[in-house]
């Protein structure tokens, strides 16, 4: 009678913790979704009332990530040091220095980018010249969530 009483909390013990690894972080559909083309373009949709987005990381950091030329502030790492270097090279030194710090600061802090709010509907566009996307992860206030893109 033990014996059986055992196996059954054991059996129900291995069920739950089974399905207590699966899933995302946030243990649901995932509040974003992701669309790429072939030049490595990409925009960020939200389907949440409010998402933020911490870090975008392509093709599992072998990829840089612009969101510049399609928004006028600098929001990633690679923002900052492309404009870093036009900076360098006009030789802006007050520009420099604050690029720099800003890059450092980011560094600090473990992020790969500034983090930004979408509203539902609400989209993030950036690019990543010369590459291919073929994965995405992105770093949200919700979890995290990887995208494939199979071509």
């Amino acid at each position: 009678m033990f014996f059986k009483t055992y196996q059954k909390l054991l059996g129900a013990s291995c069920l739950a913790l089974y399905l207590a690894g699966c899933g995302n972080g946030g243990g649901g559909e995932s509040p974003i979704e992701m669309s790429v083309n072939s030049e490595g373009a990409f925009q960020i949709d939200s389907k949440a009332d409010r998402v933020t987005i911490q870090g975008v990381k392509l093709n599992r950091g072998n990829c840089a990530v612009n969101f510049v030329p399609v928004r006028e502030v600098p929001i990633s790492i690679q923002d900052f040091k492309d404009m870093a270097s036009v900076y360098k090279d006009f030789d802006i030194k007050e520009g420099l220095a604050n690029m720099e710090n800003k890059i450092s600061q980011l560094e600090q802090k473990g992020v790969m980018m500034e983090p930004q709010t979408l509203k539902f509907g609400e989209s993030l566009k950036g690019i990543s010249q010369g590459c291919d996307i073929i994965e995405a992860e992105i770093q949200t206030d919700k979890g995290t969530w990887t995208f494939n893109f199979n071509r």
